[in-house]
């Protein structure tokens, strides 16, 4: 398959990338376990929470376009070599209101999922690309999306390839999930799983997973 060239996920594009977002992750086992469906505005959390982490992207977000209606297929954030998003730039970019949106006894999930942060610098402390978020849009789905916004980054980490302003050169890539479908998705581009399990008690289960340079 032909590698297609990304574009940077505008701010403009924001509104169109959380309806994307909300659609892709609707039966999600992490995101449903972080914010139940029993939570009276669900869809409003999520909403807020997949702008959050687009705001956490920044520059880092890329998306693919269909050429004949110009909607969104999909997006991935590529956290590059050397920098990262851990806690404080979340409450930078509006973490700190969820007390206020989330009722008070699902924010122990939160407080344990936060902590996954620690065992992915654990289990990467070199530097590496971090896929902090995939999701393709339910109509384009099964169509080679995925592949499509993961490979020019595989390309680069081989040595392959110049992609965002980063000179190639053997990058390791590290990745997280929480449905088999996702881990077998990734195994076939290359990772090996790094460690499976619960989070917390009644968390589902969730992957770790890294890839070394080919």
């Amino acid at each position: 398959m032909e590698t297609l060239p990304l574009a940077t996920l505008q701010p403009t594009q924001f509104d169109s990338a959380t309806e994307l977002l909300c659609a892709a992750f609707a039966d999600d086992p992490l995101f449903n376990y972080l914010v139940p469906p029993a939570v009276p505005n669900q869809r409003e959390v999520m909403t807020y929470l997949f702008r959050l982490l687009l705001l956490c992207g920044g520059g880092h977000s890329y998306s693919l376009i269909d050429d004949d209606t110009q909607a969104l297929k999909g997006l991935a954030i590529w956290i590059p070599p050397g920098q990262t998003v851990g806690l404080l730039e979340m409450l930078r970019a509006g973490l700190y209101e969820l007390p206020f949106r989330l009722p008070w006894g699902y924010l122990p999930r939160w407080q344990a999922a936060l902590n996954l942060d620690h065992h992915h610098h654990q289990a990467m402390p070199q530097p590496h690309w971090y896929l902090m978020l995939l999701a393709v849009s339910p109509s384009y789905q099964r169509q080679g999306v995925g592949h499509q916004l993961m490979q020019p980054v595989l390309d680069q980490c081989d040595g392959q390839r110049l992609v965002f302003g980063h000179q190639p050169g053997g990058s390791p890539c590290y990745v997280e999930t929480s449905t088999e479908g996702a881990v077998r998705f990734y195994q076939r581009h290359g990772f090996e799983i790094v460690k499976t399990g619960p989070f917390a008690d009644q968390a589902p289960p969730f992957w770790t997973l890294q890839r070394h340079p080919h």
